[in-house]
């Protein structure tokens, strides 16, 4: 039942235009230093593991990053936009200690993750457009009872500067065609 509607998921989102992109599920601790997700949400991944000569590796607990660097790839046009990467993999993270134990929980979880790159003017049909294609979804599977949260990027995000006042380097860079397009 899951490879079934994992696939029907799959195929929706790329009927909508998303590429359906894998990343691996280890990587040196740099591109989440380079994101900023590492200095954000730290204690909620799972520890790190010492490879290659002390170099740190993390099991990944979200796919931005990952999505990011598909996106820079390659160089495209502003009339390219928007793109939209989507993948259904394994994220890890754990959580706050039990309050009895003292012990960590590992949770492990699989998520339809995706990420649209647009022109701020773009942003509103996008946004709409979006969260049309969810509703239609959780409704293709049943759910007709849920509660949604919007949450927008805040000033303070692991894309501005770190705490420590830098800012990671962006490109514009990737290669397909445009969502929506009637080429």
């Amino acid at each position: 039942m899951r490879r079934v509607m994992e696939e029907y998921s799959r195929q929706r989102h790329e009927v909508s235009g998303y590429d359906f992109v894998y990343s691996p599920h280890i990587t040196k601790s740099e591109l989440f230093e380079i994101s900023g997700h590492l200095d954000w949400f730290a204690e909620s991944m799972y520890p790190p593991m010492e490879l290659d000569g002390g170099t740190k590796y993390y099991l990944k607990p979200m796919n931005c990053p990952f999505h990011t660097l598909i996106f820079k790839s390659s160089q495209r046009s502003y009339r390219e936009l928007p793109c939209a990467t989507s993948s259904s993999v394994r994220s890890i993270a754990t959580r706050s200690p039990a309050s009895c134990t003292g012990s960590r929980a590992y949770a492990a979880m699989t998520q339809d993750d995706a990420h649209i790159f647009c022109t701020k003017e773009q942003m509103g049909e996008e946004l709409t457009r979006t969260l049309q294609f969810v509703l239609d979804l959780l409704r293709d599977f049943g759910l007709n009872d849920f509660y949604l949260e919007l949450s927008t990027r805040p000033r303070a995000r692991p894309s501005a500067p770190t705490r420590s006042g830098t800012r990671p380097k962006r490109r514009s860079r990737v290669s397909r065609s445009p969502r929506g397009s009637n080429s």
